[in-house]
């Protein structure tokens, strides 16, 4: 296995269950973390790579993706835009790695290139630098995250309204939904709720553009 991702294109890596990367090959150090070789990402941490990517909180962010995938045994796909760190979005895939016993021992992480619209387009003020393309769960229905979407980074009614081509009273009454639902009366507390269950890191399907890419993923080993 490790012969045919050394010759593979795209970045691979594999993490252990304590998330050291055991191995790299080398599109993964020079496209993803910038740096000359796999031996500066081999038995290290995210945090401990000497990398732009590794700023703010996504170190942090990398870990929690890793545990959720190992958890639960499954496969996690995420856009990370870090436009100081990689010149273009990314689809992380993140999937159980297992052992000849089925055991997951690790995580088997690939990226790829994302076709997006300008994300700037959707994008107003300051956003996570990890965008889930998963809903964490099924709380939400989707046409109420387009709307958090825009509501959780400020935007006024009448702006979501023109994004999403709805009626201003239309959002009004997504929101008083939103609200009802997480049992909040005011927008910072609705933010602070979505942070709890990971919803201010979701990118809403209509979003993209993923005619390239291929989602349903199966565990490998």
């Amino acid at each position: 296995m490790i012969k045919l991702l050394d010759h593979l294109p795209d970045p691979y890596c594999i993490k252990n269950r304590e998330s050291r990367i055991i191995y790299a090959n080398e599109p993964m150090a020079r496209e993803v973390f910038n740096v000359k070789s796999t031996k500066e990402l081999i038995g290290k941490l995210d945090c401990e790579i000497d990398s732009a990517l590794e700023e703010f909180d996504n170190p942090r962010e990398f870990v929690k993706q890793d545990r959720r995938v190992m958890s639960t045994e499954k496969a996690n796909n995420i856009l990370e835009n870090h436009p100081y760190a990689i010149d273009y979005p990314i689809v992380v895939n993140k999937l159980p790695f297992k052992d000849m016993d089925d055991k997951c021992v690790g995580v088997l992480v690939y990226t790829k290139k994302l076709e997006v619209y300008t994300l700037n387009d959707y994008v107003k003020g300051h956003m996570p630098g990890s965008l889930l393309l998963n809903k964490p769960d099924d709380f939400f229905t989707e046409k109420e995250c387009e709307v958090m979407f825009f509501r959780l980074q400020g935007m006024k009614s009448k702006q979501v309204a023109k994004r999403l081509n709805l009626a201003e009273n239309t959002v009004h009454n997504y929101m008083q939904k939103l609200y009802n639902k997480s049992g909040t009366t005011h927008i910072d507390d609705f933010r602070a709720f979505c942070e709890q269950r990971h919803y201010h890191r979701y990118l809403p399907k209509r979003f993209l553009q993923t005619d390239h890419i291929e989602f349903d993923t199966p565990s490998l080993r």
